[in-house]
């Protein structure tokens, strides 16, 4: 019952919380009888696996934006049967993310508040959307011109570097292994593992990111293998997602994919490169690669073998060939040139003699020449030296009277050049300290000069001296 108070000299009824929240909890409780069939999105899972209740929070969403959200509450039993229903039908866990179909009841508590009680689920609505979701990505994908991009790219001869995006305590993983090291070929390849998430929430993130870390080396790998162990078909809405399939249908290697199950090829696994079923058949994929190429250069040997023996044969028999008509033309060019090689022996024999005979008469006739000759030259040489002596002696009196006559000349010159023959031609000779004077700036004033003549010498004193 509600109580009264006083308030400005008014009396004001009022009530206790829990009378209110009460009424609220009744009004609920009487209007919503009835359990309800509601789309949803699940948030957050909030699964405590301690007390095995589960609390998600449910939303709408328009255009990515949050329209409604509301707790909700699984109690754990109805968990339970809830997870394995859905898990049954859709292969896939209960997880944040998904969009499903649940009947759940309005309840309102006077301590937590409004509600929904989910007490049941319908996984073929959430199959349905998963399907829609796929075919969706398929049909994007296609419209970008991804979708068979990857099954494109040449595959390596020799797949030896693989880049692997597993986990390191899966099964899969160490059976992948198992069978590429311990292969009954000896072939041997290069690793390196990646770690990501192969399902659940994080595994789209996860996954491409890993993918991505690659990416920037992918010089250093010819193949990428995502490979995961057990679970079957469970976990594999991952797989459907558009970000994962673009990123495994654009990625520049070759991607081969063996997560595990046989039926409902997901979308990643229909854009790469190539889909085994179980890490073990992507190890004997990779091992056949490896089978073929040793299969091809092993035919190839043998072919250049057989091939070099043919062509081996093929030229020994025309080199036989050519051999025999080698000597067949030679012995019938021998025999065509047989009476030409015996007519020019009789030629060259005729021309000799003929030679030898000419050469005979010239060394007579030089001999004959001989015996005359050197008297004949003696007496022409004789008069010659003769006649030489002649004119040696002629020259020798003309040039010995040039030579006189030339002397006689130097010896007129030579007496009219004689200082007193000179000085009787008016000239005279100065003479200082007994040295012939030949500049005035040789002496000063007061010095004594001798002066010689013809008709004998001066001595005088200077009394001034002009420069020329």
């Amino acid at each position: 019952m509600p109580e009264t108070f006083q308030y400005q000299n008014k009396t004001q009824k009022y009530y206790s919380l829990g009378e209110l929240t009460g009424s609220i909890r009744k009004v609920i409780a009487k209007t919503y009888t009835s359990a309800y069939w509601v789309k949803t999105e699940i948030a957050k899972l909030n699964f405590y696996p301690y007390s095995g209740h589960c609390y998600p929070d449910l939303v709408e969403k328009q255009n990515n934006k949050v329209v409604a959200q509301i707790r909700a509450t699984i109690w754990s039993g109805t968990y339970d049967i809830i997870s394995n229903k859905f898990r049954q039908i859709t292969g896939e866990t209960l997880s944040e993310g998904m969009n499903v179909l649940l009947l759940v009841r309005v309840v309102y508590h006077e301590q937590h508040g409004l509600s929904l009680n989910i007490v049941d689920i319908e996984p073929s609505f959430t199959l349905g959307e998963m399907a829609r979701e796929k075919q969706h990505s398929i049909e994007k994908l296609k419209k970008e011109g991804l979708f068979d991009k990857n099954r494109q790219l040449e595959f390596p001869l020799i797949p030896k570097n693989i880049a692997v995006i597993s986990v390191e305590t899966s099964k899969g993983y160490h059976d992948f292994l198992n069978i590429l090291q311990n292969n009954r070929y000896g072939y041997y390849f290069e690793h390196m593992l990646f770690p990501a998430l192969l399902q659940g929430d994080g595994a789209v993130k996860s996954i491409v990111q890993q993918c991505k870390e690659i990416a920037k080396r992918a010089d250093q790998f010819d193949v990428v293998v995502i490979i995961r162990g057990g679970g079957g078909d469970v976990g594999l809405s991952a797989y459907d997602h558009y970000n994962l399939a673009k990123e495994v249908a654009g990625f520049p290697l070759p991607v081969l994919t063996g997560i595990g199950h046989a039926t409902n090829e997901t979308v990643s696994e229909m854009v790469a490169f190539a889909n085994k079923i179980t890490p073990t058949d992507v190890a004997y994929f990779l091992i056949e690669k490896f089978e073929q190429f040793h299969a091809l250069v092993y035919n190839l040997e043998e072919r250049l073998e057989k091939e070099s023996r043919q062509l081996l044969t093929r030229r020994m028999e025309a080199l036989d060939g050519f051999a025999a008509t080698f000597n067949q033309k030679v012995k019938f060019l021998v025999e065509q040139n047989k009476g030409k090689l015996q007519l020019y022996q009789s030629t060259v024999k005729s021309l000799a003699m003929n030679f030898m005979t000419r050469q005979k008469s010239n060394l007579i006739e030089i001999i004959t020449h001989l015996q005359y000759k050197p008297a004949t030259v003696v007496l022409h040489e004789k008069e010659r030296i003769d006649h030489l002596n002649e004119m040696l002696l002629m020259l020798t009196k003309q040039k010995l009277e040039n030579k006189r006559l030339a002397l006689d000349h130097l010896e007129t010159k030579l007496t009219l050049l004689k200082p007193e023959n000179i000085l009787k031609r008016g000239y005279s000779i100065t003479r200082f300290e007994g040295k012939a004077l030949k500049d005035a700036a040789q002496v000063k004033a007061g010095d004594t000069l001798v002066t010689l003549l013809s008709g004998g010498k001066i001595e005088s004193t200077i009394t001034k001296t002009h420069k020329k």
